[in-house]
């Protein structure tokens, strides 16, 4: 049988063909007009799924060093900032303020768990000074979802600035940034953008600025807001730009602003919603009881590896997943939702698991899955 290799993994995520053909085409230099008037419209369409009138910058980097960005920025040796750590990536918030010598306080959150807005609430009593309080909106590597917005209507009240990782929230939720009071919102190419990996986005609000403007002492060079600001506000780059990548992120924007924005997360929202109701008519339970839409995280029953139902379905039908990490590494395994997947991406995906499971041993009716995934969507499509 033919097959056709598809990634299905919740970063780096399936290519937008018009991306790929832009960033292959592009050949310019950063200091010409050219790049000028694609960086504008580059800049202007960020605006726009940020939902902010606010700029937001842009790095030659992953979504890890627009983290790191933040932290840099903000944090000084000494400081107290609050982490919620519920996963891989709210980990990251804490090794990395560590990394600079920040005195950290850990929100401890069960994987798969959504971190309480009374436990936001109590740390920020507990500690009225801290700089900032560094949150993961959609915690990828268990399929969590984080209470942002709630968390927001208590950190706006304070001085303490609010650091979202939206790397996989924003374009699989609603998020909106100036509404919200967001201050520092990080976004990254290849998840729901469906670009290469390569760039990384950073918003940063009225009161965040502020804030960097009355610190002293933070070491800086590459990750400089102030620097890149003044040179961006110019349609430049304060450092020599990863130009193909502009012109795949122009390409993409293209493709997001004619879906819209919202039509982006809806569509995560219904594959998502159609995934989540095809594995449970299987009996199969999903990690978290507040699931992202960016990615379903599915445990295996009865002790299977999780490792096994991966490697089977990359094996007999090209469907690349992701599994679990660290201590989920072998018990979970995870389904993506954002960026360029639609409903054939998720029903095929659920017909290929079908056979996986049934051939490892799982008992039940062929095609319960695929039944309860075409309710839903009718259901939500009616």
């Amino acid at each position: 049988m033919l097959i056709k290799n598809r990634v299905l993994t919740p970063g780096p995520t399936a290519l937008l063909p018009e991306a790929q053909l832009a960033q292959a085409a592009a050949s310019m230099h950063h200091r010409t007009d050219a790049f000028i008037q694609l960086f504008r419209k580059v800049r202007g369409g960020l605006k726009q799924l940020f939902k902010t009138e606010r700029d937001v910058l842009m790095f030659a980097a992953s979504g890890s060093g627009g983290l790191e960005a933040c932290v840099v920025n903000t944090v000084r040796e000494g400081d107290t900032v609050i982490c919620v750590n519920g996963g891989k990536f709210g980990e990251r918030w804490m090794k990395m303020n560590k990394a600079y010598g920040a005195n950290v306080v850990e929100l401890a959150v069960e994987h798969g768990k959504p971190v309480e807005v009374a436990a936001v609430e109590k740390a920020l009593k507990e500690n009225p000074g801290a700089r900032a309080l560094f949150v993961t909106g959609s915690e990828s590597s268990t399929g969590a979802l984080h209470p942002v917005q709630q968390i927001s209507d208590l950190t706006r009240k304070t001085n303490t600035l609010l650091c979202v990782d939206a790397i996989t929230w924003i374009g699989a939720h609603d998020v909106r940034v100036d509404e919200w009071g967001l201050d520092l919102v990080v976004c990254g190419s290849q998840k729901a953008m469906a670009m290469p990996p390569g760039l990384a986005f950073v918003s940063i609000s009225e009161k965040a600025e502020r804030v960097m403007a009355e610190s002293k002492g933070n070491r800086r060079f590459y990750f400089d807001f102030a620097r890149e600001k003044k040179a961006q506000a110019t349609d430049q780059t304060a450092f020599t730009p990863a130009i193909s990548l502009v012109a795949s992120c122009a390409a993409s924007l293209d493709w997001i602003l004619e879906t819209t924005v919202d039509g982006m997360w809806q569509n995560a929202n219904l594959i998502a919603s159609m995934s989540r109701a095809a594995v449970k008519a299987i009996g199969l339970e999903l990690l978290s009881p507040a699931p992202s839409d960016s990615v379903t995280a599915v445990l295996t029953p009865g002790g299977m590896d999780s490792g096994v139902v991966i490697k089977a379905l990359k094996k007999k039908f090209g469907a690349i997943i992701a599994n679990g990490q660290d201590h989920l590494q072998g018990k979970i395994f995870r389904l993506a939702h954002l960026g360029y997947y639609d409903y054939l991406d998720t029903m095929g995906l659920l017909a290929a698991l079908e056979v996986v499971l049934q051939d490892a041993g799982m008992k039940f009716e062929s095609g319960a899955s695929l039944k309860a995934a075409q309710e839903e969507y009718r259901r939500l499509t009616a």
